[in-house]
């Protein structure tokens, strides 16, 4: 059966979410042409090519000119008339890329489609939403409304935009999706969570170095309106600014008073306050299957109940975190959707959920 999907996964370094990133591909219930870039030189990503050498479609382990010439080569190698790719410290939700193409053919005029995505730490922890996702619109032009793991798009439509800048190494995603939408791409919004993404200290998107700074520039006085330039630009500063912030704890607590009152997802508050309702997307792709998963919150974690429908879940709440039974051990690549409900009174904010 011929591939719909070209994903391409660009490796500069090794990441510990890489075996996670691929297996989760692999898991994937609708065929997917994948290519390993790898230029990291680290022996680890030759073993692990090997362990997927049946499903890899395209791998080169070697030297390249940056993530976006990788990313081209990944895809002039991998065929598929669906375009995406993942960071080594990105993992796809089970069934994505088929919600994506359910997309793609109910509605034939569409040229992208993206949803949301769950953050996660080095741990592999969820530790909320991508609080910036939102259904498409101009504001594109002045802030990253798409989060990229979550985003994919016809190949024709990405040619005709005149394709991925190699001259980009920060903003080259959200660049081309400005394109993408200045040359007539209809985007289409899949209410579901379609990736895991990191957000960590160490990640491209917490850099603001020189070359951060003016790609960032460059794209919004070529887009974005003149009188909002300065006040993106302090926006994207400040984010990353805050998230450096040492100690943990006033880094937490500064960001929670810069989120306070942002959109909630899935009752999921910016700034990790739970609302009244709330779900959580819990999904792993460890060898081992998960017996449960514990809620670490700020906040009292008997205010909790957590249910989930067609699973059977046992709670036991202890000092700042809710510990969470299944029934069942869960397999890999298998999706568990955790329904909190919160009384009415009580804050409890989300710290993170940590299989166990």
């Amino acid at each position: 059966m011929n591939s719909r999907f070209s994903i391409a996964v660009p490796v500069g370094a090794w990441h510990d979410l890489l075996p996670a990133n691929l297996a989760s591909l692999r898991a994937q219930n609708v065929p997917v042409s994948v290519a390993l870039l790898d230029a990291s030189g680290d022996p680890r990503v030759v073993e692990l090519a090997d362990r997927h050498g049946d499903f890899l479609r395209y791998r080169r382990h070697g030297p390249d000119e940056g993530q976006s010439d990788a990313i081209l080569e990944g895809w002039a190698n991998a065929p598929g008339d669906i375009l995406g790719w993942l960071n080594a410290d990105d993992v796809l939700m089970p069934g994505a890329l088929g919600l994506a193409l359910e997309q793609f053919e109910a509605k034939s005029a569409l040229d992208v489609v993206y949803g949301h995505s769950l953050i996660i730490d080095e741990t592999g922890a969820m530790t909320g939403y991508h609080f910036a996702v939102e259904p498409p619109s101009a504001r594109l032009y002045e802030a990253g409304i798409i989060s990229q793991p979550s985003c994919f798009f016809r190949r024709k439509s990405y040619e005709r935009a005149g394709g991925l800048d190699r001259s980009l190494h920060y903003v080259m995603d959200w660049e081309l999706w400005i394109r993408m939408m200045k040359s007539g791409a209809r985007f289409g919004f899949i209410d579901a969570p379609l990736s895991m993404v990191l957000w960590g200290g160490e990640t491209k998107t917490a850099s603001f170095n020189r070359r951060r700074r003016e790609e960032i520039r460059s794209v919004l006085a070529a887009h974005a309106p003149e009188g909002k330039q300065g006040g993106v630009f302090r926006a994207f500063a400040l984010h990353t600014l805050t998230e450096r912030l040492q100690p943990p704890a006033l880094r937490k607590a500064v960001l929670r008073r810069l989120r306070r009152g942002g959109q909630a997802i899935y009752g999921v508050g910016a700034d990790g306050r739970l609302q009244t309702r709330a779900k959580l997307f819990l999904a792993h792709f460890s060898d081992a299957p998960k017996s449960g998963f514990s809620l670490e919150v700020d906040g009292d974690p008997r205010a909790l109940r957590v249910a989930s429908e067609g699973v059977a879940l046992a709670a036991a709440a202890r000092r700042g975190a809710l510990d969470v039974a299944l029934e069942r051990p869960l397999e890999a690549g298998r999706l568990v959707v955790a329904d909190i409900a919160l009384a009415s009174d009580a804050r409890v904010f989300l710290k993170r959920c940590a299989w166990i």
